[in-house]
């Protein structure tokens, strides 16, 4: 009997070994299926798990830097929920999609912080200043010595520029209040001058004839526009093309045509479209002087195909001699 109650007490303590072995394999296995984590929380809410706590802190590092103005003088910055690290775990099988890299949580939180329901909030108090220009104001002078329609800047002046500080109140990167708070000379604007012609030119509008109508619906301003991309170009005797050489009708005569005027004539175009006097001249208008035509272009100004030393080129409106009819092909 004591033999068998011996033996009975051994195998009783191999069971017991055996449980424990079974116990201690069971606790290995499930630690070997999982491996060590970092969760950011804000609160008590996990937000995300990264693989370590240095990135963990680079990505909240990073998430502060941009909701903070570049070169701003923080003045303070308020997180309405503790940001935190922890300690934590993920299954090996999972970590590829539990665990983001640390680009990969910047973006989630900033995205996230972009919608209606922010993960938290930064509200970020800061001083921002930049440099601003000082736009140059414009004076004009009344000059006898210029005709009336004539205009000529005299200096074209320049804009200074400023420093500008203001206070800024952002929440997660968005502006919710800006007010000036100080301003800097760095250097002052020079005013830009313009003289304006008072000078009543003689007969101005004793060749104005005013008949005629309009020879269809058009911009003018478009049209002495585009003649003007072709100042520089050459002239051409008995020529029509902007930019290998034409004279003055044939300019006139090219630059309608593209507009699709196919009515304007190569020469007589002083015997179409509606009569104007020069105080009433738009851009677009053509201006005869017997042998020559010209364009309007506004401020007393005319674009024209010249003559073979000049080409096409800017002048003053009387520069070509004296004014026999200004007509108005569109409007």
């Amino acid at each position: 009997m004591t033999y068998i109650r011996k033996h009975r007490t051994v195998a009783a303590a191999i069971c017991a070994v055996i449980v424990v072995v079974f116990a201690a394999t069971a606790v290995l296995v499930q630690v070997a299926q999982y491996e060590p984590a970092y969760a950011v929380k804000a609160g008590e809410e996990e937000l995300f798990k990264v693989k370590d706590k240095a990135t963990a802190e680079k990505v909240i590092e990073d998430v502060m830097n941009e909701y903070t103005p570049e070169g701003a003088q923080i003045r303070e910055i308020v997180v309405d929920k503790k940001i935190s690290t922890n300690l934590s775990t993920v299954k090996k099988k999972n970590a590829d999609t539990e665990v983001m890299s640390a680009e990969e949580a910047v973006d989630y939180v900033l995205e996230q912080n972009a919608g209606d329901d922010p993960l938290f909030c930064v509200t970020v108090k800061a001083n921002v200043s930049d440099v601003e220009d000082v736009e140059a104001d414009t004076e004009y002078k009344a000059d006898d010595e210029m005709f009336e329609g004539l205009s000529e800047v005299k200096r074209k002046g320049e804009d200074g520029s400023q420093v500008v500080t203001d206070q800024v109140i952002s929440v997660n990167g968005s502006v919710l209040n800006k007010d000036e708070v100080g301003a800097t000379i760095i250097y002052d604007s020079t005013s830009k001058v313009i003289h304006k012609g008072t000078r009543v030119r003689p007969h101005d509008t004793a060749w104005a004839d005013y008949s005629g109508s309009v020879i269809g619906e058009g911009n003018g301003n478009n049209i002495a526009n585009f003649a003007l991309n072709f100042v520089g170009n050459p002239y051409r005797w008995g020529g029509t093309s902007l930019t290998n050489g034409a004279d003055c009708s044939g300019f006139i005569y090219a630059v309608y045509h593209h507009f699709g005027y196919n009515s304007v004539p190569r020469v007589g175009a002083q015997n179409i479209g509606k009569g104007v006097c020069l105080a009433e001249a738009q851009p677009g208008d053509v201006v005869f002087y017997g042998h020559h035509y010209a364009m309007y272009i506004g401020g007393g100004k005319i674009v024209h195909a010249y003559n073979s030393r000049r080409g096409i080129c800017v002048t003053s409106v009387y520069d070509p001699g004296r004014i026999l009819t200004i007509r108005r092909l569109v409007e």
